[in-house]
């Protein structure tokens, strides 16, 4: 969703990082169909090999894949020194919730967290 300012930093060549959180699904559709469909899974899972990092690289940026925990940190030092855009392509597993969350059709009083999960396990 953002390829296009992404080409415009590059072009205009304006320091920017930006982060993908990189999961090859549908994150939030994924973790309804966890929480309340009973891991029926429908139309999620995104192995279409797009690659953010050639993607971002065709656009003008520098790209940075990283797949392990410890090559966070020297990406983020590589990003910040970088004369302009830069795209962090951040594997991460597929399962990974976000929260707080509001189930559908409900209150926002009824917003609940992971604690709130493990607790009605």
């Amino acid at each position: 969703m953002n390829m296009n300012e992404l080409a415009t930093a590059a072009r205009c060549g304006r320091q920017l990082i930006q982060i993908v959180m990189n999961n090859h699904v549908l994150g939030m559709v994924r973790q309804w169909q966890t929480l309340f469909y009973g891991k029926r899974y429908s139309s999620t899972v995104l192995d279409d090999a797009v690659d953010f990092v050639k993607l971002s690289e065709a656009l003008g940026a520098k790209a940075i894949r990283v797949t392990k925990m410890e090559d966070v940190e020297p990406a983020l030092k590589m990003a910040l020194a970088a004369e302009g855009p830069v795209v962090l392509d951040c594997w991460i597993d597929q399962d990974l919730s976000v929260f707080p969350m509001v189930p559908a059709g409900a209150n926002l009083d009824d917003v609940f967290d992971e604690e709130d999960m493990k607790k009605h396990e």
